[in-house]
């Protein structure tokens, strides 16, 4: 047997990137077809099972960097086996979710997510408790694109055979397998880079771009700032929030807690209390730079704003004050993953304060047949 040659970290961190580049892609594309998880189990396994003798990708880094790989989580215990209510129990799902964001009654805790994939169980099917471990390696062997057997196993067939909101349920399981480990990830790319170890690969143009769109009717002059709204990337640990002021509208980018940058829309140069305005925030996580855009008219691009990497498919709104009511109207708000340019911005300006035109009603699609004109 031919003796091999050990990657080098840099080596790791670039595969490691390669596959977290997939692991996003596909998870994002997941929302368009459930055919999107075989990719997805395939890339988990590779990342966080023990699978030909070799343990995951992403553990083998953790352990050599020494990178924290516990997440904020309300995590459920083990299936009692020996509990009379369990008895004949043939399908259960066993749900963790983010801290704060599952069953109040179920105390959240930063736990280890290697500990979580190896250990915690994710689903009951055919009377059989699942670890995240051997549900994703059953489905990446047994249906996805590290192979596809002849046969299923019975607690697989018994999965297909059920159907919660719309698809089999262990999607969702190991949608939230992958946004996890898509966090732990991050963290482990950013210290790379942090070291200076390796380079991040952008891989596509659009990778890491990001934009926010907010229209607002301003009814009146502000005389200090009024939030908006907020958006949070749990992969990324960054924050962007949205306030008006009294000189525009303002994109405040934190990291980790701590804030980056703020950035300014002004208002327009004719712009009267009464009157809409198109507000936009675009950064790009392969330059580090950010710049924003009023109706259609650049601002100055500003270079030193590093919150990382970002993308957009991640973004969650977290955030939407009420306070503002009598203030500002909120007309739309979009996210990209891209730039916006300025035409961009002002063909949206031009758009009806609804947004109609970007979008139709589904009875006039529906009209439209499958050949429209």
């Amino acid at each position: 047997m031919t003796k091999r040659v050990p990657k080098t970290l840099e080596q790791k961190l670039l595969d490691l990137d390669a596959h977290l580049f997939l692991l996003r892609e596909h998870l994002h594309k997941l929302r368009e077809s459930p055919i999107h998880l075989k990719v997805i189990s395939a890339e988990l396994r590779t990342l966080v099972c023990f699978s030909s003798r070799t343990e995951g990708l992403l553990w083998r880094l953790t352990e050599e960097l020494g990178v924290d790989d516990r997440i904020f989580l309300h995590v459920p215990g083990k299936l009692k086996q020996d509990h009379p209510l369990a008895r004949g129990l043939q399908f259960s799902i066993i749900p963790i979710q983010r801290g704060g964001k599952g069953d109040p009654h179920l105390t959240p805790y930063y736990h280890s997510l290697k500990e979580v994939v190896k250990d915690s169980e994710a689903l009951v099917a055919a009377g059989k408790p699942l670890t995240h471990e051997y549900l994703i390696k059953a489905i990446a062997q047994q249906m996805g694109t590290a192979h596809e057997d002849e046969g299923l196993e019975p607690a697989i067939v018994n999965l297909k055979s059920i159907f919660v909101g719309g698809v089999e349920p262990f999607v969702p399981v190991l949608a939230t397998d992958a946004e996890l480990t898509l966090e732990i990830g991050e963290r482990v790319l950013e210290l790379g880079e942090r070291r200076t170890v390796f380079e991040r690969q952008s891989h596509e143009h659009n990778y890491g771009d990001l934009s926010i769109v907010v229209r607002l009717r301003i009814k009146q002059h502000i005389a200090g700032r009024i939030p908006l709204l907020g958006f949070h990337s749990y992969v990324s640990d960054v924050d962007i929030s949205v306030t008006t002021s009294p000189s525009g509208t303002v994109f405040t980018l934190s990291k980790h807690g701590s804030e980056a940058r703020e950035l300014l829309a002004k208002y327009p140069d004719d712009w009267v209390p009464g009157n809409d305005a198109v507000f936009v925030l675009s950064y790009c996580s392969r330059t580090r730079q950010a710049r924003t855009i009023t109706n259609g008219k650049a601002h100055e691009v500003v270079d030193s704003c590093d919150v990382g990497w970002v993308h957009a498919g991640e973004l969650v709104l977290e955030q939407t004050d009420i306070d503002h009511i009598d203030f500002v109207e909120k007309h739309f708000l979009l996210t990209y993953e891209r730039l916006i340019s300025s035409q961009n911005s002002k063909s949206l300006y031009e758009l009806p304060p609804n947004g109609y035109g970007l979008w139709k009603y589904s009875d006039e699609i529906e009209e439209e047949g499958a050949f429209p004109e």
